[in-house]
């Protein structure tokens, strides 16, 4: 089974080495590896470059986005299985993608996910995102598994479209929504951790991106029919605070 795992990435000259060399370590030889850059002007692009016999398929070009510049990795993809390894964001350990292919291979799910914790820039162990075996009680809650480590298989991707532009930073979670509690797609968790993820994320980074992510949060549960979309939108800050206890 292919793997293929795309990074995104974009002026990222501080973190873009460790977070590639966290795949190019792993234990599973059959991994697809695309690099797509939003045209850094960092030096970002000298430090790729210097793996390019070990990258399938590498652009660097101006995007509209993160999620425009994945789904541009997806469409080039040829992996059954496609995952998302952030430039900011560390695997685990080098059995990570071994255990996505064995979990899919044993669960036959169209999809796996795992645990996320979050680090300080100085190493600081900040927030554990430890996730739970999805259900559509859990999905109603405004629960979504840790986008980092959600490995899906690409024919899903064909059937029910990639990551839609217009919710901006909530692309992940209107995904999740499409995927898990719309459509439906087997899951599969697997309780260990997959990433370690730097603070400061797009989705992160202002008050401003908090309003504009929580409001397209809201509109994706209406798009896809939760049952009561304003109490979800709710809770699902709430279950982040949790996190840091």
């Amino acid at each position: 089974m292919k793997v293929s795992v795309i990074t995104v990435c974009y002026n990222a000259v501080s973190t873009i080495e460790a977070s590639m060399r966290s795949l190019l370590n792993q234990d599973y030889e059959n991994v697809e590896y695309l690099v797509i850059d939003g045209g850094s002007t960092d030096g970002t692009v000298d430090v790729i470059k210097r793996y390019l016999p070990q990258i399938a398929y590498f652009v660097s070009e101006p995007d509209l986005g993160m999620y425009d510049a994945i789904n541009k990795g997806i469409a080039a993809a040829s992996g059954e299985v496609i995952g998302l390894l952030h430039a900011n964001d560390c695997l685990a350990s080098p059995a990570v993608i071994s255990t996505v292919v064995k979990t899919l291979n044993a669960t036959k799910a169209d999809a796996v996910y795992a645990n996320l914790n979050f680090y300080a820039q100085n190493g600081r162990l900040i927030r554990k995102w430890t996730s739970k075996t999805c259900s559509r009680l859990l999905l109603e809650t405004g629960w979504m598994p840790p986008h980092p480590t959600v490995y899906i298989r690409k024919n899903i991707f064909c059937r029910y479209g990639n990551y839609r532009l217009d919710f901006h930073t909530a692309a992940d979670y209107e995904l999740i929504l499409r995927f898990f509690y719309r459509h439906k797609i087997k899951t599969a968790y697997v309780n260990r951790l997959f990433v370690k993820m730097l603070t400061g994320g797009i989705s992160n980074k202002s008050i401003f991106n908090h309003v504009t992510g929580n409001i397209n949060d809201l509109k994706a549960m209406k798009m896809h029919g939760l049952h009561a979309p304003f109490i979800a939108a709710f809770l699902k800050p709430v279950q982040k605070l949790i996190q840091y206890f």
